[in-house]
């Protein structure tokens, strides 16, 4: 994959910005074509089309939006209505849809490559695996504007579920549920003829190639580390190049070898505890392909309080490497597993440094207390196991 130039990005930087102005001076009556702007936006019109469309007589006859959060992208959950057809059908009656509103939002995915990520998860690839993971109803894309939707079943209504809060703890249970989740998907597609075919899907290298090219439009890393000061240790204070070269070194390792579906955003803040006791994931805008590492090292470095990490991660990496093996993935030697995890965790560090390093003009991704709760973790993870000396420096 080629990696943006700057021209590329200033001139979709003002096409996108242009499309976005146009779309406050015009009034639009909501209607069945096209990418709603924002949920508010989603009429029963459009949702009988994008819902119902292989269902004749089947007809949404009422959409209540419910408070709308912002982040990378516009969410809120919707209540539907059906005539007596859609009823009868069982179709699902309580929907959260995500919505890229903003110019800053549909700029932050659009230049990251990122906008076809959770659209193409929920059109071709949610609907092969057996995971615990939210069920796709509908997404798309608009390519010039960067509009963007999906639309998925509501699992705090559906699966009475509970997203994951920096007071929360993760038992050994949990966090097992979560590695034997990412092991299904891992398994299902390893070394996959398919992930050739779904075109949206980088590797680790691609997306470093891409922050790279961009880095100059907004790297907000130094002024993450600067708020993030009090939990990171001072060895990694001191290493700053150090850390950013082990990154592109970390990102390139992690493209090599047997690929997998990659969630590549696999942190504890995208998971969610179900009223059944489930762990299941969601939040899937960041596909990859690449080593099951990239998963791996993300969920065990940022889920378990620092001490509960130390203590469990050997036996953790047993209990994945089993799984994997179990559900059709590669026979990988616990040796090679170890290296492979301690070479992971630098990606996320910078990720999150990012994230609390956000400008006036970016959009709020996370709380501040979620972002020192990861990194702070990260941080002690690289720390631990030298994850810089495990990619040469």
């Amino acid at each position: 994959m080629d990696a943006p130039t700057k021209a590329w990005a200033l001139n979709r930087v003002a096409q996108v910005a242009l499309a976005g102005v146009r779309e406050r001076v015009r009034v639009r009556a909501p209607n069945a074509e096209g990418v709603p702007g924002s949920p508010q936006d989603v009429s029963a019109e459009w949702l009988t089309a994008a819902l119902c469309a292989g269902a004749p007589g089947v007809r949404v006859l009422s959409v209540a939006t419910g408070p709308a959060s912002v982040g990378t992208t516009t969410r809120a959950g919707l209540a539907v209505t059906y005539n007596e057809a859609g009823a009868a059908a069982g179709l699902p009656t309580r929907l959260f849809v995500k919505c890229t509103t903003t110019v800053a939002q549909r700029l932050m995915l659009g230049l990251g490559g990122l906008i076809d990520g959770e659209p193409g998860f929920y059109t071709h690839v949610r609907p092969t695996l057996e995971i615990e993971a939210p069920i796709g109803c509908f997404a798309a894309v608009d390519p010039r504007s960067w509009r963007s939707i999906v639309v998925t079943e509501d699992v705090a209504s559906t699966r009475g579920a509970h997203f994951w809060r920096p007071s929360t703890a993760i038992t050994r249970g949990q966090i097992e549920d979560l590695l034997a989740n990412a092991a299904a998907w891992h398994g299902a597609l390893w070394d996959s003829s398919r992930l050739g075919e779904w075109r949206w899907l980088k590797t680790p290298a691609d997306q470093m190639r891409v922050i790279d090219s961009l880095i100059a439009l907004a790297n907000r890393t130094g002024v993450g580390a600067e708020r993030a000061r009090p939990v990171i240790p001072s060895v990694l204070r001191r290493r700053r190049a150090d850390l950013h070269e082990g990154m592109r070194r970390s990102m390139h390792i992690l493209s090599q070898g047997p690929r997998t579906y990659l969630h590549g955003d696999l942190h504890i803040a995208n998971t969610y505890s179900t009223q059944a006791g489930r762990m299941g994931i969601a939040d899937w805008q960041v596909g990859l392909q690449g080593s099951w590492a990239h998963d791996y090292a993300y969920l065990l470095a940022t889920s378990l309080e620092v001490e509960d990490r130390r203590r469990l991660e050997r036996d953790l990496l047993d209990f994945y490497l089993e799984r994997l093996a179990a559900v059709g993935g590669g026979a990988i030697s616990r040796d090679a597993a170890w290296a492979a995890y301690r070479q992971a965790t630098l990606y996320p560090y910078f990720a999150w440094l990012y994230t609390i390093g956000r400008s006036r003009l970016q959009p709020s991704f996370q709380p501040a207390d979620t972002s020192l709760t990861m990194i702070e973790r990260i941080a002690a993870a690289i720390d631990d196991l030298d994850s810089l000396g495990a990619v040469g420096l």
